[in-house]
């Protein structure tokens, strides 16, 4: 999928894993996967911010806490679906 020094820490980068379309962000040690699609509205969430282990879709404000498996905030009700990132040597996979 991509090597470790294609993901900037703290920076949302959009990927492309068995045919579907990922955001992958790290935040120090700790790597996050999860579908490019909000729950809310369907709208890109690789198009918006990250900040704490929080994604911010920037289109109706909805958060979703990756640290609590995706925990969604209004307008958004159902919890982002996180997926396992893999970093083997200096290459990165999400299991979708």
């Amino acid at each position: 999928m991509g090597a470790v020094g294609e993901f900037a820490d703290g920076v949302l980068t959009k990927v492309t894993a068995d045919g579907a379309w990922f955001v992958v962000v790290r935040e120090g040690d700790a790597w996050y996967a999860f579908p490019d699609r909000c729950t809310h509205a369907k709208r890109p969430l690789s198009d918006g911010t990250f900040e704490g282990g929080v994604v911010t879709c920037i289109y109706h404000g909805a958060t979703f806490d990756l640290n609590r498996d995706g925990k969604a905030t209004m307008p958004a009700v159902r919890a982002l679906s996180c997926h396992a990132v893999v970093v083997e040597g200096d290459e990165v996979f999400v299991e979708a």
